[in-house]
């Protein structure tokens, strides 16, 4: 009950909980998806019939999926900084995205749907890592009353 509790109060281990789920499960269902294309073919094969993946695609869903979620489930701060880490992962990749698709170094199938998967995770991501979450102090206690000052009233 206390880790539930744990999750809701923070913005970063939720997002990282559903974004790992996320990518756990695309990285899962995209082995199916792509049996029969190469580990690394440029065009893989389709998940959802519109997102191209491969083997290392679908690989390197899961090794982020599962670190998100571990983050999320170990501490406010891991989750913070696993959420700014990968989601500058996603966005770089979303970048690269751009220039590799249809080329031969599309080891990962990159393509415009991927791309559109990436740079939203990377936005959601990287918001929630670098926004504000509550300070440490307000997860110790209930907020202590601020002792007036004479004269003050």
């Amino acid at each position: 009950m206390a880790r539930e509790a744990a999750l809701a109060r923070s913005p970063n281990r939720l997002a990282a909980l559903i974004a790992g789920a996320a990518f756990l499960a695309i990285g899962a269902l995209g082995f199916a998806a792509s049996g029969g294309s190469g580990f690394v073919s440029t065009t893989g094969g389709l998940l959802f019939g519109v997102l191209p993946v491969n083997g290392l695609q679908n690989l390197v869903h899961l090794l982020l999926g599962g670190a998100l979620v571990t983050a999320a489930l170990v501490f406010r701060a891991s989750a913070r900084t696993t959420n700014q880490v990968i989601g500058t992962l996603f966005l770089a990749l979303g970048i690269a995205g751009l220039f590799l698709a249809g080329t031969p170094a599309n080891v990962l199938a990159v393509g415009a749907v991927g791309n559109l998967l990436h740079f939203s995770a990377a936005v959601v991501l990287l918001a929630v890592g670098l926004g504000v979450e509550g300070r440490p102090s307000d997860e110790v206690g209930p907020a202590r009353a601020t002792p007036s000052r004479p004269g003050s009233g």
